[in-house]
Parts: C-alpha cells; sequence; structure tokens
C-alpha cells in the first residue's frame, strides 16, 4: 500500500507526461488535419482550374493514397529507428510540401503534392507510438486515447477551418499557413518529444516482408480491417460529398458555413471516451454494433432533412458519434493483439482503412454529380449495414465458440502487457 508521500510523488512525476500528451494529441491533430482543409475548397479549386467538379476527387483522393502509402512504408519504420525523429523529419517534409502546394499550377500537379502531404501526415500515427510510449504502464491506453482524440477532432476542425479560411484569403493561403503551422510543430517535436533508443533487429525489408504473415496469423486482424474499412469509405464518401452537396440549392452554403458542419460533427469527439470505458467492460464488438447503427441513423436523418441545417448538424452528430466510437474500440482490441508487432499490426489496420477512405473520397464526388445526393446516401447505409452483419456475426460465432469450450465471458480490451484477453 503505498503512503500519501507517495502517491502525491507519483502524481507528481506524472504530471509532465500528462502535457506531453497533451502537446502530442495537438500535434497529431494539425498533421492529420492536412488530409482534408482542401475539402471545403473544391468548388473553388474546380472553378480556378476550370475543371468538373467531379475531377476534384482527385485532390482529395490523392491525399488519403499518400496516406496509405505512408501507412504501409513509413510507419513499420518506426519498430526501427525512433518514431520522435520520424516525426521531425515528416514534418519538415510536409512544410515543404504545403509550400509547393501553394502553389500548384494545375489540379494534377496539386493532386501529385497532394499525395506527399498526405504521406508525411502519417507521423500522427508516429505520435501516438510516442505517447503510448512515454505514458506511464497503467496510463497508455489514455494516453493513445488522448491522441486519438486529437486526431479525430483534427479531421473534423480541418473542415472549419479549412473553410473559413479559404473563404477569407483563398485556399493557396490558406496551404501557406498550414506550411507555417508545419514548420513550428518540426522545431517543438524535435525539441520536445523524447527519443526511444530501442531498435528492432530486423531490417526494412524484413519489417515489410512481415505484414502478410501477421493478417494470415490474426483473424481479429482481419475482422478489424474490414468493418473498420467499412465506417471509413463511408466516413469520407458522406463528408466529401456533403461539403459539395450543401454547397448547391437549396441550401446554397459558401464554405466557411459548409465547413460549419465538421464543427458540429465534432461534438461526437465526447463520446470516444466513453466508447472506450464501455469496450472495456463489453468487449469491442457491442460498441462496434452500436456504432454502424449510430452511422445508419445519422445518414437517415441527413438524407431526410437535407434541406434543413439542423437536421443535417443532428445527423452529423449521431454520424460521427457512430464512426468515432467504433474507431476506439476497434483499435482497443486490435492493439492488444500482440505487443511485439503493435507497430506493424496497426500499419496493416490503418493501410485497409484509409484504402477505403481514399476509394470514398474518389467514389462519392462521382455517384454525387451522376446520381444525386440521394444516391450517396442510400450508398452510405448499405455499406454500414455490411459492416454491421459482419461484426454481429462474428460476435455470435465468438459467443458459440466460448460457451462450447466452457471459457466465460471476455471483453477484448487490452491487458496492462499489452496481450488480448
Amino acid at each position: 500500500m503505498k503512503t500519501p508521500q507517495q502517491e502525491h510523488d507519483r502524481a507528481v512525476a506524472r504530471a509532465p507526461a500528462r502535457g506531453l500528451s497533451a502537446f502530442i494529441a495537438t500535434a497529431a491533430g494539425a498533421a492529420i488535419a492536412n488530409n482534408y482543409t482542401l475539402q471545403p475548397a473544391l468548388p473553388e479549386i474546380a472553378r480556378e482550374f476550370h475543371t468538373p467538379l467531379a475531377t476534384t476527387g482527385l485532390v482529395a483522393g490523392s491525399m488519403q493514397i499518400g496516406y496509405m502509402l505512408g501507412i504501409l512504408l513509413l510507419v513499420p519504420v518506426g519498430d526501427k529507428v525512433s518514431p520522435s525523429r520520424l516525426v521531425f523529419l515528416q514534418f519538415a517534409v510536409l512544410t515543404v510540401a504545403l509550400g509547393l502546394a501553394a502553389l500548384a499550377p494545375s489540379l494534377y500537379a496539386l493532386a501529385l503534392v497532394g499525395c506527399v502531404i498526405g504521406a508525411m501526415a502519417t507521423n500522427a500515427v508516429h505520435l501516438a507510438t510516442v505517447a503510448f510510449r512515454a505514458a506511464a504502464p497503467d496510463e497508455r491506453g489514455k494516453a493513445v486515447g488522448t491522441v486519438g482524440t486529437g486526431m479525430s477532432a483534427g479531421i473534423l476542425l480541418s473542415r472549419f477551418v479549412g473553410g473559413a479560411l479559404s473563404e477569407r484569403a483563398g485556399w493557396r493561403a490558406m496551404l501557406v499557413v498550414s506550411a507555417v503551422i508545419a514548420l513550428v510543430l518540426a522545431v517543438l517535436t524535435y525539441r520536445l518529444l523524447p527519443v526511444d533508443q530501442t531498435r528492432s533487429k530486423e531490417r526494412y525489408r524484413e519489417l515489410l516482408g512481415s505484414l502478410p504473415a501477421l493478417v494470415r496469423r490474426y483473424p481479429l486482424l482481419r475482422e478489424g480491417m474490414f468493418v473498420g474499412a467499412c465506417w471509413f469509405f463511408v466516413f469520407s464518401m458522406l463528408w466529401i460529398t456533403l461539403v459539395v452537396a450543401v454547397a448547391g440549392p437549396p441550401l446554397d452554403l459558401n464554405a466557411a458555413q459548409a465547413g460549419m458542419f465538421g464543427f458540429a460533427g465534432a461534438l461526437g469527439l465526447f463520446a470516444t471516451r466513453a466508447a472506450g470505458r464501455l469496450a472495456d467492460r463489453r468487449g469491442a464488438r457491442p460498441v462496434i454494433a452500436g456504432g454502424f447503427l449510430l452511422v445508419i441513423a445519422g445518414v437517415a436523418i441527413i438524407l431526410l432533412a437535407s434541406s434543413s441545417i439542423p437536421g443535417i448538424a443532428v445527423g452529423v452528430v449521431l454520424f460521427d458519434i457512430g464512426c468515432f466510437s467504433a474507431q476506439v474500440a476497434n483499435q482497443t482490441r486490435l492493439l492488444a493483439i500482440d505487443a511485439a508487432s503493435r507497430s506493424r499490426i496497426y500499419s496493416i489496420y490503418m493501410l485497409a482503412y484509409y484504402a477505403a477512405g481514399a476509394v470514398g473520397s474518389i467514389v462519392g464526388p462521382v455517384i454525387l454529380e451522376r446520381h444525386g445526393w440521394s444516391a450517396v446516401c442510400k450508398l452510405a447505409v448499405v455499406i454500414a449495414v455490411v459492416g454491421l452483419g459482419v461484426t454481429l456475426m462474428s460476435n455470435l460465432t465468438a459467443r458459440k465458440a466460448r460457451s462450447k469450450d466452457g471459457i466465460p465471458e471476455l471483453s477484448e480490451s487490452v491487458g496492462s502487457d499489452g496481450k488480448g484477453l
């Protein structure tokens, strides 16, 4: 039993770690926001480059593809090189890429640089690893959750901030502001982040070569990849088309007004901690299933209230609560699979996740232009129903297996040793 003085000393020692966790969360949110800040400005970009609106999906899609490539090629390096140093290097390259994007002479040049921006934004994933390793053993889950909240806030608020800056100063000026922020974060992360001296003995080629074996080895990883891909396809498709749809009749909103829906969606972040606690008590699958139900309900409300700003806002809040809750529960169980391969498992999951997001970002504007807003919403519901069905079937199969083997109900959460239960 600890004395009051020991408890006090422990609390004092943890105070800097909490401050570091908050800084890391802020940096992660700012990093990943670069994948989304241009979305409210897509109509403006289409007008400037005299291209069809559907073609601008290449810009958003290229950033998701770049992020996907970064997840595949850069994130596993965190097992061999200190993630803190990778964060600094990627922020530095991100600064240059954002500056070049602000000078892009054509849509295709912007899309090409966008791919680099997306790849460098994966430093948000490295930051989650830094937070996990820097936190006390009994606060690691909380630290990762804090970073996850920062990333989610960055994704949502990026549309509001990007829309407001683009409306007032133009999308090129908005990219210059983003470049300045990236430069400041490069300096701060270099000075503040702890350097982890742990190194994997595997070569880079061996790290990448082990990824398919991990997918084959863990059925839970395959399930997590599929359901995560389902809701992020829907998330990316709906958000990129929503800001375009509300720019036309009957609402005719400008970029700043459309970005306000991202601010409303940020309310969903308040559900993430509750979702994590519920996943600890009840297991991940019930939380994921509930998340899909909220996604379906949110999309239905958005469709039915497509001419009402308050109605769309309510639908967006439910939609984002569903997505964020499912994401927290899914990440928790996947990070528990194998502590020795945590970075690579996370890389595999996020690769599937953002591949689906890239497809959603590209397909969404095409469906919107050819078939209308209702077709986008109907496809979103179909994909969410598929993800819900897989989750429910997997949960039923797992319950039957535990019952047959006489194993009591256990959650899919993480123990202190990092191994799944």
